[in-house]
């Protein structure tokens, strides 16, 4: 009975080392995810012409597309880890413009033109570091997590238009338009889920969504401040990779 009863003793005690092994694993995450929210966001130019203010106001549209991710999450303790991943998302968007100009002839008599400014480009990248809680639960394995996410975003806008008109300069035309670039690297946040069927111990597939947030606010000069929102919600799957 001694016998036995040790030997079932020093039988739980590798189940477990063996269990808190598991736990202590790596799980290698790549992710083809899509973004349905798109960019969506407004800015207004200011200048001296003739003596009266002219402007311009670009509406900009579009940005929904495919985000890939890759990344691990490293199990700690019982069914808590961390998780890494990194995002790239590279899309392109349209902007549509109006601009009032001054009359050089008359006072308070502006003419109006309009046109678009389309396939300009916009990337970002996003370094998410989560807490994560695990659940096992046969070939299934569920994972909630959440934490601080540091982007890397980059935007191309409309920086001027080009007019050209003819006496008595009632009307003006669309001469030519130019575009600038903006990086700008906000810090915000993330939170989201994903359920893993597992086809082997060391492959399985994957479901995942997540939602991450960051405010970008930009002042350029010549510009009225630009706010537009990084991240946003991506819905997609992969492969896991456990070991």
């Amino acid at each position: 009975m001694v016998t036995l009863a040790l030997g079932i003793s020093a039988h739980a005690q590798q189940t477990t080392a063996a269990a808190g092994k598991k736990d202590r694993g790596v799980r290698i995450l790549l992710n083809g995810l899509y973004n349905p929210t798109g960019i969506s966001f407004t800015d207004t130019t200011t200048f001296e012409s003739y003596l009266e203010e002219a402007r311009t106001t670009t509406s900009y549209e579009g940005g929904k597309g495919f985000v890939f991710e890759a990344g691990a999450i490293v199990g700690i303790w019982k069914n808590l880890g961390v998780m890494g991943s990194l995002e790239l998302y590279q899309t392109d968007f349209d902007g549509a413009f109006e601009q009032s100009l001054p009359h050089p002839l008359y006072f308070e008599r502006p003419r109006t033109v309009s046109g678009d400014s389309a396939g300009l480009e916009y990337s970002e990248k996003a370094v998410h570091v989560d807490a994560v809680f695990s659940r096992e639960s046969g070939k299934l394995v569920f994972d909630v997590f959440g934490g601080p996410s540091f982007f890397f975003a980059s935007a191309e806008i409309l920086d001027s238009v080009e007019t050209t008109s003819e006496y008595p300069f009632d009307e003006a035309t669309v001469r030519s338009t130019s575009t600038r670039t903006f990086d700008e690297n906000p810090i915000g946040f993330n939170a989201g889920g994903a359920l893993t069927f597992k086809l082997t111990d060391v492959i399985g597939i994957a479901f995942e969504a997540r939602y991450s947030y960051a405010a970008i606010k930009i002042s350029l000069e010549g510009l009225s401040d630009i706010e537009l929102d990084a991240g946003g919600f991506r819905v997609g799957g992969g492969l896991r990779l456990s070991f």
